[in-house]
């Protein structure tokens, strides 16, 4: 197991962008609506969820230039189900040239190709912010700002020159307990009612230790708990290795972890080499202690990276450490290293529905079912193995 703390600041790459870095890369761009009918039929996939994997996989073109390419952009949709009935989500899409997306957004509409897919709400700059809800009762922290994030080639914030302060936003840090009282005394005074949160969430790593990672989990219930709070703690990360910090963390309370994989292959070439050291054995221990401990378990995982029957494998060994379904994205990239650190097969839209297949293959018999608010870029939207999919915010 790591030894060492993260480095906050390892070297990273400069980025020589081209403003048509999927095409340019051999990324499948899909200008008919006919490979989402195929891919349905052959994989037993809703075509609305075909779209909504392509969408995501490739991006949005922004005509009215809301957003500039290669930054990403986020809105709300009333996408059509499976039922005929609309359904608000949340996309949040890297920006591209009309060469590698098919898909548009203009005028409160999104559109595939010259049709009109779903209305739309403002289109707006995805940002790294201090802090961000997924409704009224899921308050996710970025405790550590992410601007300082390195060392993955999969992940953006490895590209420095990206990014400038209009995207990276979250420069406050929530370290101590007065810096983080005064967050929640602003996110009262701006309405958010503490005790109706379900959900706290601290999403980042770069605590350096696992003592830090304790005291930081300490210190948010101990400030939010007096305001109310009686919801889930979550810990989105995987700096939480030993058995002694596992069952302190158990002792906080109401805990979950979700324990940040994001790829099973390849770890040691694309991966923070701290991170990489931690192997999927390491993985599998860290989640079974903590399951055994009372802490409700998953963890997060990039579709994209592996190779397809690695993916299948790897899946398969985790699969009795979890109590929640795996959180899983769609791999977005916005610079050629992380189009390096991208399967070959995954430059297709098919890889997608095949990953989506494998998965439940694995994880079917275990009734656990994924949560489509869970990130802005899942593999499932309006079904799961062909049965149909909460679209509710809870917790379980």
């Amino acid at each position: 197991m790591p030894k060492e703390p993260f480095p906050l600041l390892p070297e990273s790459p400069e980025v020589e962008m081209s403003p048509d870095l999927l095409s340019n890369s051999g990324v499948e761009i899909n200008r008919s609506a006919e490979i989402f009918s195929e891919l349905s039929e052959r994989y037993e996939i809703p075509a609305e969820d075909m779209c909504y994997m392509d969408l995501n996989r490739t991006g949005i073109c922004l005509p009215n230039a809301e957003v500039r390419v290669s930054f990403r952009a986020r809105f709300l949709a009333d996408v059509k189900g499976v039922d005929g009935e609309k359904r608000r989500t949340w996309f949040a899409l890297p920006v591209r040239t009309e060469k590698d997306s098919g898909f548009s957004a203009a005028d409160g509409s999104l559109f595939f190709a010259d049709k009109r897919i779903a209305d739309i709400q403002k289109v707006e700059l995805d940002t790294c912010d201090v802090s961000y809800q997924r409704g009224p009762h899921l308050l996710n922290l970025n405790s550590r700002s992410r601007g300082n994030c390195a060392g993955c080639k999969t992940c953006v914030h490895n590209y420095k020159d990206l990014y400038d302060s209009t995207v990276l936003k979250d420069r406050n840090p929530l370290a101590t307990r007065e810096q983080i009282a005064a967050f929640f005394d602003g996110k009262e005074q701006g309405g958010l009612n503490i005790s109706q949160l379900k959900q706290i969430a601290v999403v980042t790593g770069l605590f350096g230790s696992e003592n830090a990672v304790i005291d930081h989990l300490k210190l948010i219930k101990d400030v939010a708990s007096p305001r109310g709070f009686n919801g889930e703690l979550m810990y989105f990360g995987c700096e939480v290795n030993s058995p002694a910090a596992i069952r302190e963390m158990a002792s906080i309370g109401k805990m979950a972890l979700v324990y940040a994989v994001d790829g099973f292959t390849k770890r040691n070439q694309i991966l923070n080499k701290r991170k990489a050291a931690i192997s999927m054995e390491d993985a599998k221990r860290v989640l079974m202690d903590a399951k055994a401990s009372g802490i409700t378990t998953t963890f997060a995982y990039i579709a994209g990276i592996d190779d397809l029957a690695s993916l299948e494998q790897g899946f398969a060994q985790l699969k009795e450490s979890v109590s929640r379904f795996p959180v899983v994205n769609i791999y977005q990239v916005q610079t050629p290293g992380q189009i390096d650190a991208m399967d070959p097969e995954a430059k297709k839209l098919e890889y997608y529905a095949h990953a989506r297949k494998l998965i439940e293959g694995v994880m079917g018999d275990t009734k656990l079912m994924p949560h489509p608010w869970e990130n802005f870029r899942p593999l499932w939207y309006e079904t799961f193995a062909g049965k149909p999919l909460s679209t509710n915010e809870e917790i379980g």
